[in-house]
């Protein structure tokens, strides 16, 4: 069973139950990330990705309607440029007249070395996604932790829970749920 809490977030029951145990020290127990990046760091990372960008003038940004009316080989065609490179340079009588080796053999080699970068790239966006993701589940462990013991105060009758519930319960609106057949108000 899932709960939707809010869009963003879905919890399962076995989560859900974890949380209800409200431990105390829930952040040191479950904190997967400790990390800090210093503004010094932050400014070096993002240098970095602008001298990416300087050192490759001639990328290219495509709308996704332009990616899709582009023909391209994928990677279920990655053995097609092999095969045919060979086939072209043992019959060059077959190659049509427009088509200019020279380019050719630049875009090849441009096509290699953008996917060698390429990989090297996910790797560390899928890195960063992975840790930006354990970090913000990090973050909504301590502000679930907090949000029950509001819910907690506000139910024994602390002075101001109340408002701080109503404020914080926007995030964590209470799905719809059937509450069976109702008998008809006479």
């Amino acid at each position: 069973m899932v709960f939707d809490f809010h869009p963003a977030i879905t919890l399962s029951k076995d989560y859900l139950l974890l949380l209800e145990l409200n431990h105390p020290k829930i952040m040191t127990t479950h904190n997967r990330v400790s990390a800090e990046i210093t503004d010094a760091a932050k400014s070096q990372v993002l240098a970095k990705f602008q001298e990416i960008r300087d050192l490759l003038p001639f990328l290219i940004n495509l709308t996704p309607e332009e990616k899709m009316s582009i023909p391209t080989i994928s990677t279920e065609r990655g053995a097609m440029d092999e095969a045919f490179n060979a086939e072209m340079a043992a019959h060059p009588e077959l190659v049509p007249s427009y088509v200019d080796a020279t380019e050719l053999a630049c875009d090849r080699e441009l096509r290699g070395d953008l996917l060698e970068i390429l990989q090297r790239s996910r790797e560390v966006c899928s890195a960063l996604e992975d840790t930006a993701h354990v970090a913000g589940s990090d973050v909504l462990l301590a502000y679930l932790s907090f949000y029950s013991n509001v819910r907690q105060a506000a139910k024994r009758g602390v002075a101001g829970a109340n408002i701080l519930l109503e404020n914080l319960s926007r995030f964590f609106p209470r799905s719809r749920r059937a509450t069976g057949p109702t008998s008809p108000v006479s």
